[in-house]
Parts: C-alpha cells; sequence; structure tokens
C-alpha cells in the first residue's frame, strides 16, 4: 500500500516536471534562444540522446530538471564580451 503510494507520488511529480521544463524549452524556442540541454534530473547523465543542438538526457538524482540556454554558461562567452559585476564604466 505505501509503495502504490510512493510510486504514485514519484510518477505525478516526474509529468508536473516534465510538463514544466517543457514550457521553458518552448517558450526559449519561440524567442529564438538555443537550448543545449533539457534534462529530467540532476547530477551525472545516465542516458538519453542529442538531437539538433539539444542534449536530451534523463540524469541521476530525479528530483526535478532543468533547460540550459545558450548563453546561461559563462565559458561559453568570450570573456572579450563580458565585463564582471561591480566594475565601473570606463
Amino acid at each position: 500500500m505505501a509503495l502504490d503510494i510512493i510510486i504514485g507520488v514519484a510518477l505525478v511529480l516526474g509529468i508536473i516536471i516534465l510538463v514544466h521544463e517543457w514550457g521553458h524549452f518552448i517558450i526559449a524556442r519561440a524567442c529564438g534562444v538555443r537550448v543545449d540541454v533539457f534534462s529530467i534530473g540532476f547530477g551525472p547523465r545516465l542516458f538519453g540522446w542529442k538531437h539538433g543542438s539539444t542534449d536530451w538526457r534523463i540524469s541521476a538524482i530525479p528530483l526535478g530538471g532543468y533547460v540550459r540556454m545558450a548563453g546561461q554558461d559563462l565559458s561559453d562567452v568570450d570573456s572579450t564580451m563580458l565585463r564582471p559585476p561591480g566594475l565601473p564604466m570606463n
């Protein structure tokens, strides 16, 4: 009985997370933003596939998900284009 409840809650939360992250993905693509990663779960990638520029993945810790869009990782941007926060304008 308790196992049924745990499985049911996990399934419902999984569907809610999937729909929520899918919303982020759709809006980003509609605005012309490249999506690098669509992940259900956090942590190391367990499995997935790459379609276009997006890495669709299932990750090890199933407590949420994320959509990583182009420009979110500062190491992807040319360092001469960014100014560290707090520097005065010259």
